[in-house]
């Protein structure tokens, strides 16, 4: 029984089949190795439960997560029951992204296996839809946290994390 799948996925996937069709000229030595730098670095992210960009623009429009929160508890002046709070969600959010993450990933190595095995574009095509699904719920963990974390913030301690986090400027401080 084939199941309808949100807007966003099925734009996803078809973004990213419209550019394999397009067969860009081939990559530089360097720029492949930036690429699979990159790609090596997600997966290390996604293994450690890092949102690795995942809940950005939640924390860009006022919704903090609670490791940032939590690296600028002096500036915000956290009660101690705000630091639990933030602890408490942080380490439920690492466990939960933690295994949605291995799932991904294992589906991730599941769909270049069923490459070599020459499956067929039904079986792939489903595959792929799959790991799409899995990291829509991957990203969700870690912007469902942003939500919870920002109903333990004042709005003075929200105004003064945009501030400390972004600047007059709205961009990201560099750390």
């Amino acid at each position: 029984m084939k199941r309808a799948l949100p807007v966003f996925i099925l734009l996803t996937f078809a973004s990213f089949a419209i550019a394999q069709h397009q067969h860009p000229a081939p990559a530089s030595s360097t720029a492949q190795a930036a690429h699979h730098a990159f790609l090596e670095q997600e997966r290390q992210a996604i293994q450690r439960g890092e949102g690795f960009g995942m809940a950005m623009p939640a924390d860009m429009a006022g919704y903090p997560g609670p490791k940032h929160v939590l690296e600028l508890k002096d500036g915000l002046k956290l009660t101690p029951a705000q630091v639990a709070s933030m602890e408490k969600l942080f380490s439920d959010m690492r466990a939960k992204a933690i295994d949605r993450g291995r799932e991904v990933l294992a589906a991730e190595d599941r769909l270049g296996q069923m490459f070599r095995e020459g499956r067929s574009a039904d079986e792939l095509r489903e595959e792929s839809f799959r790991i799409a699904s899995l990291r829509a719920e991957l990203r969700w963990v870690h912007l469902n946290t942003h939500l919870a974390a920002r109903k333990v913030l004042t709005p003075d301690q929200l105004a003064t994390y945009m501030a400390l986090r972004y600047g007059a400027e709205g961009q990201p401080h560099r750390e």
